[in-house]
């Protein structure tokens, strides 16, 4: 996910983002650029009948009055496999769990309503690493045999709070290769996650030789053909559809060349979503994914969960600014406080919450980020969130936790499910790879997921924040700072936005020219079939339309059907000049020819290119005019500070061009394996979904 060539025509995988718009006419327009148990019980009040004996006397008596029944509390079910009479939960494990394996343990709703503020605490047992302990499910890996216990606290869809002591005992290991199955352990029904075989005792090199067979035992069916991927170490599936919660039990096998095999299995919670609307906000490719408040006791969390990112929202539903406000408003025009940001978090695990608070304390220096947080109602950040986006919907921010991972244990949670947009434009002729850049060498490194290593926190700046440059773009561009202090509370976001926006300011007064490319666009961005005249077009051709308009990348040229202007033309400008001026970054892009199957994209060979675009002088007014309307806090004519675009070498290699002082020097540099790697690593991410 991190690296740098990506290829544009697969532009949102994993890093840019899609911006929504919302009109009261409309639907929105997707801008598409993650021992068993034996005394746990939950507790119930059961209302008895009233026996009540009605008194009779003479010459005007009346009846005594009849006291109002009690309800009396009865030692509710224990907390079985089964929903028995009066249950609100039942808890699911695994049979027999072992040392050195993963095993998952699943809390399921009886009946329809849904189940909240869910939190697993480990009383007993050597301690368990727990990255889901807020969800139904946790998967954990008992490293000794022995007991384990905890006590499970969740609320029922009354508003009812239940605890309940879940305990199993893991089987001392009985092989010596010992499959781990890892994953988030559960997902809202309808939508894409991925979980990944492994043996702990194998080198990388080893486990890359493995071959595994992946098959479904029990639960609602699943297509295990999904993404292609399923005789692979990755395994990329659907949730099924269900209508109340299940446990979908896969299996895997896996074989080494030496003969050796192993096996193991995964239960997977898929949560039902509850009482869909007939007009849902999100659905189908864009289903919800399960998330909730970071701070549960916060004073938005129950607006946070209504209004934000949830199977039951639609249209008709949507929450007024009164009820859940920008924090623009809350502030009335001043920076948001960290405090302030994180109260409007939600998340799919707990440390994806800290790891961005850490980010906004230690590397948000300038205070750029939670000025233009000013724009938002809310922070989603989920593993199962693909591809990043805003909508004025619902006025928030959707973030794949993919940008935020530290060490690979919070790595596993994250869905590896392609974008959908991944395969747009196969047949065109061209490609567009991008990279940003810091003194010659890529200014973001790949990490080898078999690997299993860690990254600093100081490495997120150059990837998780280009992502909220751009996303917070959209959100400002929506809710500019002139307009945020005073809202009009009883509207919708999509209602309050002003009539001119400082992307259709952009479009009226300094507009783009290349109507070619405004068409690929919609090949590219929002998966129309090209045309015959499209296919036929040279990287030479795409050169003449591109080089001479005034954008600085072909995303630029997004217009949704049915729109009138580019909302990503404001955003790419944004994202690429603030990533320079705060931090030293200059962005590559080029044009070359189609990236072919199984090659990497540090072959392609350059026809035209430039690194730090965004210096054009014909670019640079359209940025300060953004600039002036989105960042107010900025120095008068910042742009001023970009430095003068480079020219990337015509006929050499996309590779070759990454070392810019060699070329100068008149060497090409061959790349070493990591640099290789970052590249290969885009473009895998791109063939796997093919």
């Amino acid at each position: 996910m991190q690296g740098s060539a990506l290829i544009s025509r697969f532009r949102r995988l994993f890093f840019f983002s899609k911006a929504s718009d919302f009109s009261a006419a409309a639907w929105p327009t997707r801008l598409s650029p993650s021992g068993r148990s034996r005394s746990a019980y939950s507790f119930c009040l059961l209302a008895l009948p009233a026996l009540m004996t009605a008194c009779g006397g003479g010459g005007g008596g009346s009846a005594p009055d009849v006291p109002t029944p009690t309800p009396i509390p009865l030692e509710p079910p224990a907390l079985s496999s089964r929903c028995e009479p009066g249950s609100v939960a039942r808890l699911a494990l695994e049979a027999a769990p072992q040392q050195g394996r993963n095993t998952e343990l699943s809390l399921l709703a009886c009946g329809a309503a849904g189940l909240s503020s869910l939190k697993w605490t480990q009383t007993a047992g050597p301690a368990l690493n727990n990255l889901s302990r807020r969800a139904q499910a946790i998967s954990v890996e008992p490293a000794a045999a022995g007991p384990y216990r905890f006590d499970l606290s969740y609320v029922d869809g009354q508003g009812r709070s239940f605890v309940a002591p879940v305990q199993f005992s893991a089987a001392p290991a009985s092989e010596a290769l010992q499959l781990v199955l890892r994953g988030e352990p559960s997902a809202l029904s309808g939508t894409k996650l991925s979980l990944r075989a492994w043996l702990p005792q194998l080198t990388p090199a080893e486990l890359a030789q493995a071959t595994v067979s992946w098959s479904q035992t029990a639960g609602p069916t699943v297509d295990l053909s999904n993404g292609g991927s399923s005789s692979s170490l990755r395994l990329v599936l659907s949730a099924p559809v269900v209508s109340s919660d299940s446990i979908v039990t896969l299996s895997a096998s896996l074989s080494l060349p030496d003969g050796r095999r192993a096996s193991g299995q995964f239960n997977l919670l898929v949560q039902a979503p509850g009482s869909v609307p007939s007009d849902p906000l999100f659905s189908g490719s864009d289903a919800a994914s399960r998330v909730y408040p970071y701070l549960a006791q916060g004073p938005y969390a129950t607006a946070l969960r209504d209004c934000i990112y949830s199977p039951t929202l639609s249209r008709s539903n949507l929450c007024t600014l009164n009820r859940l406000p920008i924090l623009g408003q809350q502030t009335a025009g001043a920076a948001p406080t960290v405090e302030q940001v994180m109260q409007r978090v939600l998340v799919s695990n707990d440390w994806m919450a800290e790891v961005f608070e850490r980010f906004l304390r230690e590397q948000d220096v300038h205070g750029d980020f939670r000025r233009m947080l000013s724009a938002v109602t809310a922070v989603v950040i989920g593993g199962q969130v693909r591809p990043a986006f805003y909508w004025n919907a619902t006025g928030a921010i959707y973030l794949d936790a993919s940008y935020l991972w530290l060490t690979p244990e919070q790595r596993d949670t994250l869905s590896e499910a392609p974008d959908p947009r991944s395969a747009n434009g196969q047949s065109l002729q061209y490609a567009t790879p991008w990279r940003y850049v810091k003194n010659n060498q890529h200014a973001v490194t790949s990490y080898a997921v078999l690997q299993r290593q860690s990254r600093g926190l100081d490495e997120l700046p150059n990837e998780l924040g280009r992502l909220l440059y751009h996303e917070l773009t959209h959100a400002g561009d929506f809710l500019p700072p002139a307009v945020q202090a005073s809202l009009d509370g009883a509207k919708r976001v999509y209602e309050a936005s002003p009539a001119l926006t400082p992307s259709q300011d952009l479009f009226n007064r300094l507009p783009f020219y290349s109507s070619t490319m405004q068409g690929l666009a919609r090949v590219l961005s929002f998966g129309e079939a090209p045309s015959l005249l499209q296919n036929s077009y040279t990287p030479s051709d795409i050169t003449y339309f591109f080089s001479n308009d005034r954008v600085n990348d072909d995303y630029s040229y997004s217009v949704p059907s049915g729109a009138a202007f580019s909302r990503e033309d404001a955003a790419m400008l944004v994202e690429e000049a603030m990533m320079q001026l705060r931090y030293g970054v200059l962005r590559d892009y080029a044009i070359t020819n189609q990236l072919a199957v199984g090659a990497s994209s540090a072959d392609l060979l350059v026809n035209w290119g430039q690194r730090g675009r965004i210096g054009e002088p014909a670019i640079r007014p359209r940025l300060q005019l953004v600039l002036n309307q989105l960042m107010p806090w900025l120095p008068p004519n910042f742009s001023a500070n970009l430095a003068p675009p480079l020219a990337l070498r015509a006929g050499q290699t996309w590779g070759a061009n990454l070392d810019q002082a060699a070329l100068a020097a008149g060497l090409s540099r061959a790349l070493s394996s990591q640099q290789r790697f970052n590249e290969e690593e885009q473009t895998s991410r791109v063939l796997r979904s093919r």
